[in-house]
């Protein structure tokens, strides 16, 4: 179809790598996922909707009148210049990909591509991953199959894709999913997990994924148990183990850019690099900083090996106002100290 092609090159131009389009027909699936995942107690107990909006599964929720998704996506596994920086080997914690690259890339993608469709006279919404599940309509659309860590896998780009969508009523030509299995036999990233989250193959529970617990729309889940503290390792931005060790991933190089980007969580100032030192760390908990940034740093600083001149920051933390960052300050003091040598 002429439109289907048009709208391909302008998204192309855009800087989309990759374009598909699937129907605007309900995600059937998904809401059978999550609806496995509650009948399995990964929710604690808790109502669904507390975590999930099952609403997302229908497009149509968005936009009434909607007949095609189109489906576009951007590769963010990007080289910055910090990256050719001496290797950092003393105490520090993680900063991923993802956090650092995925949104900071063509953030307005999907709405130039919405406007441009709203100009040839048709009703178009731009939408992120609260609107529809974009991995799923990625996959339905033919550009991805799903690995077994439930990360959707581009042919040219592995998982390093950052997907936009725009729901339309205009009636497009459609990409075909293949369905193709891409693992084979292979569980590199169900053994590598360091917390349990892929609990088995293509089963996922986002409330023990590292990425997600921190995630803004997670902050109603309440304390995080000591044992997954523990696991949750020195990533302070997201994790992408099972995306590291995973073979498909280990052909994509990463694509050379000649700045860098700005970064943050939760209000704090990040720099574009994948080891933050400990001591830059420290520093910034000096400043003014959120609850939940202090939440997250207090888990990170006491799974790193050598923490003690965090000590003092961490005491001062046990005097928020925030009852977790509380918990987690004594923690964290609690674990430095544990390692610490006994002297007789």
């Amino acid at each position: 179809m002429r439109l289907t092609s048009e709208i391909r090159e302008y998204a192309r131009s855009c800087g989309a790598e990759i374009f598909g389009v699937t129907s605007a027909n309900p995600f059937v699936n998904y809401l059978d996922a999550v609806a496995e995942l509650e009948s399995v107690g990964k929710f604690q107990g808790l109502p669904v909707s507390k975590y999930v909006n099952t609403s997302v599964a229908d497009p149509r929720n968005i936009l009434r009148s909607a007949r095609s998704i189109i489906v576009v996506g951007v590769p963010y596994k990007l080289r910055v210049p910090t990256d050719d920086s001496p290797e950092y080997e003393g105490p520090h914690v993680f900063l991923s990909h993802y956090w650092r690259h995925a949104r900071r890339v063509f953030v307005d993608l999907g709405q130039s591509i919405a406007e441009y469709l709203q100009k040839q006279g048709f009703e178009a919404k731009a939408v992120g991953h609260r609107g529809i599940p974009l991995k799923p309509a990625a996959v339905r659309a033919g550009l991805a199959n799903y690995g077994k860590n439930t990360v959707a896998y581009t042919e040219e780009f592995g998982s390093w894709i950052w997907w936009f969508a725009v729901i339309t009523e205009a009636e497009l030509e459609h990409t075909d999913a293949s369905g193709e299995d891409i693992c084979g036999k292979c569980d590199r990233c169900v053994k590598a997990c360091p917390t349990g989250a892929l609990y088995e193959a293509h089963k996922f529970d986002a409330l023990r994924c590292r990425t997600y617990v921190i995630h803004p729309s997670m902050q109603d889940v309440g304390e995080i148990a000591d044992s997954l503290k523990e696991k949750m390792g020195n990533c302070l931005c997201g994790c992408e183990i099972c995306q590291d060790v995973c073979p498909l991933n280990q052909k994509v190089e990463p694509i050379e850019v000649s700045t860098t980007f700005d970064i943050s969580l939760y209000g704090v100032p990040l720099p574009d690099q994948e080891k933050l030192p400990l001591s830059d760390l420290i520093g910034l908990l000096k400043g003014e900083c959120s609850n939940y940034f202090q939440r997250y740093a207090a888990i990170c600083i006491g799974n790193v090996k050598g923490a003690d001149d965090a000590l003092p920051v961490l005491t001062r933390m046990v005097d928020s106002e925030d009852e977790l960052v509380r918990e987690y300050a004594h923690w964290a003091i609690d674990r430095i100290k544990r390692r610490q040598p006994q002297i007789d």
